[in-house]
């Protein structure tokens, strides 16, 4: 990804940054990838999409806001 086409990205990296949180995958995230896995899905996360959920968890972000942010940096993804 080209550094004109990951705005979205840089915001959520710069978002995390400031909030002292990290991409680390903690008790919670681990029983969800047990339970996605026991249950027929493997979607794995990426470094961007964790933030996401961890800045939402941690109340920095609101769910409306961590959607959005997820669709603009899939779209960014895409193109």
């Amino acid at each position: 990804m080209d550094s004109k086409s990951n705005v979205v990205a840089d915001q959520i990296l710069a978002l995390a940054a400031e909030h002292g949180i990290t991409a680390h995958l903690d008790r919670i995230d681990n029983i969800a990838n047990t339970f996605s896995r026991l249950s027929g899905g493997d979607v794995e996360l990426d470094e961007v999409e964790v933030l996401l959920v961890h800045l939402a968890r941690k109340e920095v972000i609101s769910q409306e806001e961590m959607f959005s942010l997820l669709k603009g940096y899939l779209d960014e993804s895409k193109s």
